[in-house]
């Protein structure tokens, strides 16, 4: 059958150039991942710029979920909701990164997604940016080699399709804290029980911003890699004075985060955008209550890379709700609720270190936390899954995270 494939791959190359671009330009990525060893003119066609460009325009999107867990990524099932909880048929597939300074499979600690591309940290704290489909990678040096307290967000300018991608570093002081904690226990020589970050509250002065897992702004170094000079460089910018309440995701070029401020007592909540075009911030609405409980949940993901996806579960309910954006510009952002989940058994209280990803056709969440299991939400249930065994390589932990993925060809 394959011989077949490939003969036939081959024969497409005898029609006009305009023809074999406008063939291959309709055929999925997964596809053309599968078809490109067959071909080496197929193989180059996959790298010429312009190709990449009109593949972009015409071809269907496809969405995946893809999850970290044990330090590997792996792709998962798509039609997640219609399963039983054996987890172990979920996963359809693993993807192999090789780490080329010790020539064996890389250990990923962390995993972030911008178009169609993952921003990966080794358990080295190396940084590669990496096209699961495609294979290509790009090994980084950070600056600060060897910490692991480190956060980085990937995103681009908006010029073009191929674009100058671009990725902002800031201090993850939730890491540092974290951090702090373990040697300390590790110098009394005990073993702490239950979940460690309930520990936090004992070893710091800003103990509900640890105890939350939020990362303070204001007064922050940040620095930023540019793929065009292949340099970083740091970034004379007034950052906001309050704190990172999520994790950041990507859209378009922009990264996001839940960001709160605390004005008179007050927390006043917002979305916090950095435009990696202008190197700036901006604050946009959110579609909750702005003076929620600092206690409550907030979480960010990205849907078909289309639109913004937030999650809010209120502390004294349990109350879940989940909304996406209708329109969302530099300036301005407009919101739809798309889930509410207010069921008895209520759902356990997510952390904010929690992710999720969105199921449109079957209006189900599937979101993963700390406690490395996995739920299935939807309006009228939700169902858990068993705990995956958690590893750690020498005290560099690996949470469950699950995001939403379209395969590009660069």
């Amino acid at each position: 059958m394959s011989s077949e494939i490939a003969r036939e791959t081959k024969l497409i190359f005898d029609l006009p150039q305009d023809v074999i671009e406008e063939i291959f330009s309709n055929v999925p990525v997964t596809s053309l991942r599968r078809l490109r060893s067959t071909c080496k003119r197929l193989y180059a066609l996959l790298k010429d710029r312009g190709f990449i460009k009109k593949h972009f325009a015409k071809s269907a999107r496809q969405y995946h979920a893809l999850m970290l867990m044990n330090f590997r990524v792996y792709s998962v099932s798509s039609n997640l909701h219609g399963i039983n909880m054996d987890v172990a048929s979920w996963f359809k597939g693993e993807f192999s990164l090789i780490n080329p300074y010790s020539n064996s499979e890389a250990i990923i600690s962390q995993a972030f997604h911008c178009d169609g591309l993952l921003l990966c940290t080794t358990k080295e704290n190396r940084l590669v940016v990496w096209n699961p489909f495609s294979g290509q990678t790009r090994w980084l040096q950070p600056q600060n080699r060897g910490r692991i307290d480190e956060a980085y967000v990937l995103g681009y300018d908006n010029g073009d399709v191929c674009h100058s991608y671009k990725i902002l570093s800031f201090p993850d002081l939730y890491e540092q804290e974290l951090e702090t904690i373990k040697n300390a226990w590790k110098d009394l020589d005990v073993t702490p029980e239950g979940d460690l970050e309930l520990k936090i509250n004992e070893f710091s002065s800003n103990s509900w911003r640890r105890n939350l897992g939020v990362t303070p702004l204001g007064d922050l170094e940040l620095k930023l890699h540019d793929f065009s000079s292949n340099s970083w460089k740091h970034l004379d910018v007034i950052t906001p004075e309050g704190c990172l309440k999520s994790y950041g995701v990507s859209l378009k070029g922009n990264a996001y985060w839940v960001y709160v401020s605390n004005r008179r007592g007050v927390n006043d909540y917002s979305i916090l955008s950095f435009d990696f075009s202008t190197e700036s911030f901006q604050h946009l609405c959110v579609p909750f209550h702005q003076e929620a409980d600092c206690f409550d949940t907030m979480a960010l993901s990205v849907v078909r890379e289309e639109h913004l996806s937030l999650l809010y579960q209120s502390c004294e309910t349990l109350k879940m709700e989940i909304w996406m954006t209708k329109e969302i510009d530099t300036t301005f952002v407009s919101w739809r609720k798309f889930l509410t989940v207010n069921l008895e058994p209520h759902l356990p209280m997510f952390s904010c270190r929690m992710s999720f990803f969105i199921d449109e056709e079957k209006k189900v969440a599937v979101c993963c936390d700390r406690d490395n299991k996995v739920y299935i939400v939807g309006e009228d249930e939700y169902k858990v899954s068993p705990g995956f065994y958690f590893q750690d390589f020498e005290g560099i932990t690996c949470c469950l995270t699950v995001f939403g993925y379209v395969p590009r060809l660069v």
